[in-house]
């Protein structure tokens, strides 16, 4: 990863922290040859400008035994969009939703700890949810790329067939 604007040792702390946000100021200036001081001070002002806008653990809940991650596209009336909107907010399976072009839209992205438990909550969604028009859900098979959570890109490799299924 390079970011235009910035110099070259504030790119090596972002790639360094982009493998590792849990690297120490001493660490990261072992790896770009800075004292563990200027470290902190370049982390801090790429803070201040918002170039480093937080800290967090990526968690794949894709590798929960029996989880399954599903992405929901969902049609309203328009009279309901809003409604159906602050639902979707506070459904505890559903992790991000986002407004999409076309007539009331929004598509979001849920994770459940099974697939029963999948089929039941979208179709809970469709029947008790005034103003649904339409709801569309597929399953996530594989990531092949993911720029999400600091990884600039993750490549899906095939696993190590071990003979058993």
């Amino acid at each position: 990863m390079y970011i235009e604007g910035l110099d070259a040792l504030d790119n090596k702390i972002l790639e360094v922290i982009k493998n590792n946000a849990r690297a120490t100021f001493s660490e990261i200036g072992e790896m770009v040859g800075l004292s563990r001081v200027a470290v902190k001070n370049r982390m801090e002002a790429m803070e201040k400008k918002g170039i480093i806008q937080g800290y967090k653990t990526v968690i794949n809940p894709a590798m929960v035994p029996g989880g399954v991650k599903y992405f929901v596209d969902v049609e309203t009336l328009p009279e309901n969009y809003q409604d159906v909107a602050d639902i979707l907010g506070d459904d505890k399976y559903l992790r991000q939703i986002y407004r999409t072009t076309g007539d009331c839209r929004m598509h979001a992205i849920g994770f459940a700890p099974n697939i029963v438990t999948l089929e039941k909550h979208v179709n809970q969604l469709f029947k008790n949810t005034k103003g649904i028009r339409k709801i569309t859900c597929h399953l996530l098979l594989t990531t092949m790329k993911d720029v999400e959570g600091g990884v600039e890109y993750e490549r899906y490799k095939e696993p190590k067939d071990t003979g058993s299924i």
